[in-house]
């Protein structure tokens, strides 16, 4: 999307971890991931017939163990934006090292929350704590309703609860909406012809938050994330070339 970024995770010391590392590289993404002795993370996707995934992961794996390291806080000082999720936080030493990342941006510094919620490895605590933690606050239309529960808070006072500046909610094939304390943009999505849904709501926010932050209005930005994820949603996998007139120019 034009962004100099790095993910940064764990990895086993298996022919998985050897292979993801590999394939990560070809697609051209920055990754760090120290090698542990816990083997790499798996999921199993399925598919519904109307193309939407399900997911399933294995336990106690490398990401569950992600390290605090020098490496990692220096890509905290440095960066304009810092992306993290609910999922990574299933295990406390993962946990801390994100939190403790967070700690050390440098001042303007925003930070977006993928709340991503997948079956049982969330709790208010997490949740609460990361809420408090970002700027930006994406989600689904099925995990809305989970979080106003969970924290007994209506829809339309969590970013005034939380001090977040947007929610970014995807509706899947009804759209999306980008919301703030002054407006509502709703957008229906771009058509296309469905394969699966699998990165589609990761390519959208990251297409959305990178032209957001480049200056671009909302509702130009949430355009364009919206042919993003339509031509994501017409292929198979996550990891799709995009045709050069989706890509986001270089960051200035």
């Amino acid at each position: 999307m034009g962004a100099v970024a790095t993910a940064y995770s764990a990895v086993g010391d298996d022919d998985l971890g050897r292979e993801i590392t590999q394939a990560v590289q070809d697609c051209g993404i920055h990754l760090k991931a120290p090698v542990l002795e816990y083997p790499t993370g798996v999921v199993d996707i399925t598919l519904d017939e109307d193309g939407s995934a399900n997911y399933e992961f294995n336990s106690n794996c490398a990401w569950d163990h992600i390290p605090q390291s020098a490496e990692l806080l220096e890509l905290s000082s440095e960066a304009d934006l810092i992306a993290f999720g609910s999922l990574a936080q299933r295990s406390e030493v993962s946990r801390k090292t994100i939190h403790y990342a967070l700690s050390q941006r440098k001042s303007g510094c925003k930070v977006l929350f993928d709340i991503n919620l997948r079956q049982n490895f969330y709790s208010t605590e997490v949740i609460h704590q990361s809420l408090n933690a970002c700027d930006f606050l994406k989600l689904n239309e099925e995990e809305l309703p989970i979080i106003c529960d969970l924290l007994t808070v209506d829809k339309k006072d969590i970013l005034s609860t939380y001090n977040i500046q947007h929610m970014i909610l995807t509706l899947g094939s009804k759209g999306s909406s980008i919301i703030t304390e002054n407006e509502n943009s709703t957008m229906l999505a771009s058509p296309c012809k469905l394969v699966d849904t699998v990165g589609a709501g990761d390519s959208f926010t990251a297409c959305f938050i990178i032209n957001y932050l480049n200056g671009m209005p909302i509702e130009e930005a949430q355009k364009q994330a919206s042919e993003v994820a339509a031509y994501v949603c017409s292929n198979s996998g996550a990891t799709v070339e995009l045709p050069e007139e989706l890509k986001v120019n270089p960051c200035k």
